[in-house]
């Protein structure tokens, strides 16, 4: 038999690497000849940092990916233009609301299509308007405003009730359900500034069900 070459085995092994980089390619769809489907545009003001390939969910269900990303001007006003590649089987209903999330704690951003209302599917090249973008820093900038606000509201409570506690000579049981009243509304404005202080991103979630509402 003839003896196997060290050339050989590392032709061999050359090409089975470049096999399996092809299918782990293919199977987490940075490669895919076979799948059809179609082109949407969003216009954003910023992305923060998008990158092309990005994923598109759907409902929360990987449809496509970022296929470019690009910048706009118009009007002297500068957009940055996405255009999105969707699976032919994903259909987004009219007036969607098209978003930029971030993916685990990498700090990986996508876009997120909520779809519900079924008033007739867009047809493909739709241009959308994309949902601003919520910075961190502004959101930490708007809690910290908010728990000032709250700090003085809490300091004003507390000096009406030493105050009213000041004035308690006559009907001395009106006067006390007051006062209980006010220590309790203050003590649960201080929870809550506490609570936002500690947790500010809640204060997304609270905007939400107003909208919700």
């Amino acid at each position: 038999m003839k003896k196997i070459t060290n050339e050989f085995k590392v032709g061999l092994f050359f090409i089975l690497s470049l096999a399996a980089l092809f299918y782990l390619s293919a199977s987490t769809g940075k490669l895919d000849f076979k799948k059809s489907g179609y082109y949407l545009y969003v216009l954003f003001d910023e992305v923060a940092g998008l990158q092309k390939k990005a994923p598109v969910m759907l409902n929360g269900l990987e449809v496509g990916k970022v296929d470019e990303i690009k910048l706009i001007y118009d009007n002297q006003k500068t957009q940055v233009r996405l255009k999105l590649w969707l699976d032919k089987e994903a259909k987004i209903s009219a007036n969607p609301v098209v978003s930029i999330k971030t993916l685990g704690l990498m700090g990986e951003k996508f876009i997120q299509i909520a779809s519900f209302a079924n008033k007739g599917y867009l047809p493909a090249d739709t241009l959308l308007e994309g949902k601003p973008y919520m910075d961190l820093d502004v959101l930490m900038e708007q809690s910290q405003g908010i728990t000032k606000s709250l700090d003085s509201l809490i300091a004003n409570i507390n000096n009406l009730t030493t105050e009213v506690k000041g004035l308690a000579t006559e009907n001395k049981d009106k006067v006390s359900l007051i006062i209980s009243n006010l220590e309790v509304t203050s003590k649960n404005f201080e929870e809550f500034s506490s609570d936002i202080k500690a947790h500010p991103w809640k204060l997304l979630f609270k905007g939400k069900e107003k909208k919700t509402n």
